[in-house]
């Protein structure tokens, strides 16, 4: 079930910080144009990535994806051509690394971090609040989610006016498992950083239907997530 009411504390009233410079980019390589916004002194896509062309292997089978130890392949969520068009591509973090445009690239974790304490400061938090993490609302499309009955969550449509404030948009396209399963479609969105931690793991971040909250993780490289790609 995907979004659909709206709360009695919806706080609409407030006044939202207003969005950055927005422009278009089309890739050279297979002519695909991508949105992106300015946040802060950064310059995000607003799309998840969708190459699919040379360095990278397309892998469907779900024991071979296990088995890829190179971790240089691409996926649409259920190998479905359709659901690949309104979520862009899941990829393996070595596929993820190189699969970015000329003058863009996977973000590193410092940057990722920089975008998050940027929207802190700057009143992005479901109801403005300067300072507060609850910032999940404002990077996350306005619909397509899961409900949440969690006040301020992203899969809850209270608040209105600090839905999407920064128009990242984000999408809750899922992930793969390093086992080879598509899950947490409609439910949850991740995206890998380019950051590898002391223990061989791989940075990303994740939003939640439920949460207000962008989370840190490291995980197997050979799980599939989707790509925002950043300005150089």
């Amino acid at each position: 079930m995907l979004i659909s009411c709206n709360k009695d504390d919806d706080n609409s009233g407030n006044n939202p910080p207003s969005i950055g410079e927005t422009g278009t980019f089309t890739d050279s390589r297979d002519s695909h144009v991508y949105k992106w916004v300015e946040i802060g002194n950064q310059v995000w896509m607003v799309e998840n990535l969708s190459y699919t062309g040379t360095g990278i292997q397309n892998i469907t089978d779900e024991l071979t994806w296990y088995d890829n130890s190179d971790a240089d392949a691409w996926a649409y969520y259920d190998n479905s051509t359709s659901k690949g068009s309104e979520y862009g591509v899941l990829y393996q973090w070595e596929a993820a690394k190189t699969a970015c445009p000329d003058g863009w690239h996977l973000p590193t974790n410092a940057e990722w971090l920089e975008l998050e304490n940027y929207l802190k400061d700057n009143g992005y938090s479901y109801d403005g609040t300067v300072g507060s993490n609850e910032i999940a609302k404002s990077l996350a499309n306005n619909s397509g989610w899961k409900t949440s009955k969690n006040l301020g969550s992203v899969g809850n449509s209270d608040f209105t006016n600090f839905i999407n404030t920064t128009g990242f948009t984000a999408l809750p396209s899922g992930y793969r498992a390093y086992t080879g399963e598509f899950v947490k479609l409609t439910e949850e969105g991740y995206w890998w950083s380019s950051t590898e931690d002391s223990n061989g793991n791989y940075g990303n971040r994740k939003l939640s239907f439920d949460s207000t909250k962008i989370w840190s993780f490291n995980d197997n490289k050979k799980y599939g997530f989707s790509v925002r790609c950043i300005k150089d």
